[in-house]
């Protein structure tokens, strides 16, 4: 089973949003609805469906998990190259409920639909092979990420391990990807390897994988 695209989806699709000028599109609710957006069409189409029911399956699964709300935001903020600071009483759970709400006006709005979902993409061996090449991969932050993170590589790969024990091997994998895109952390040819061995047992299309790429070094 193939999935509904090709590209990013889901909380990472809607990470890539969150880039250096996202506050001109509102609040984090409109952000959402931008990502969403339907532009002039009257009604969403499958793809545009399957997208919000991807966005919502990810939020339960990582508000579901046992990660602290300082891991959620930890992986949410670099997975946002540290666009997104959490401010205030803010914390991780707040925020991906203010992001379940807004999916769920758009849903009121445009109906809803099943996300994908195959056996292979929740087994076992799929979480086993993701947890192993988070723990492998060498993350060698760049300087820039002190400015938003303390540049403990550990407890981001504590943090993705978490999402992949207790959320989604799938989630955590694309949260892998996403931070390496978002903050230009350079991928092994050993991990690169693994990367495409997971994304097709995922079933994940190649312009996500692709996308990261040209981090390989």
């Amino acid at each position: 089973m193939q999935r509904f695209t090709t590209f990013d989806f889901g909380l990472t699709g809607l990470a890539a949003l969150f880039h250096q000028d996202w506050i001109h599109l509102g609040e984090v609710e409109q952000v959402v609805l931008a990502y969403l957006s339907v532009g002039e069409e009257p009604c969403a189409d499958e793809d545009q469906k399957k997208e919000a029911a991807e966005l919502e399956k990810d939020v339960a699964a990582l508000t579901g998990s046992s990660l602290s709300d300082d891991q959620v935001e930890l992986l949410w903020t670099m997975a946002t190259g540290g666009n997104y600071p959490f401010r205030h009483s803010e914390t991780g759970r707040t925020f991906l409920e203010r992001i379940k709400t807004a999916c769920r006006q758009w849903v009121r709005t445009y109906g809803t639909i099943d996300a994908d979902s195959n056996p292979k993409w929740i087994s076992t061996q799929a979480m086993s092979e993701v947890r192993r090449v988070i723990g492998d991969t060498p993350l060698n932050l760049p300087d820039e990420c002190r400015t938003y993170f303390d540049s403990d590589a550990q407890a981001l790969r504590n943090a993705l391990d978490g999402c992949a024990h207790s959320a989604s091997a799938d989630l955590a994998f694309r949260l892998l990807l996403r931070i390496q895109v978002a903050n230009f952390i350079p991928v092994d040819e050993t991990s690169w390897g693994s990367y495409a061995g997971i994304a097709r047992r995922l079933s994940l299309g190649e312009d996500l994988l692709s996308s990261v790429e040209f981090l390989v070094n």
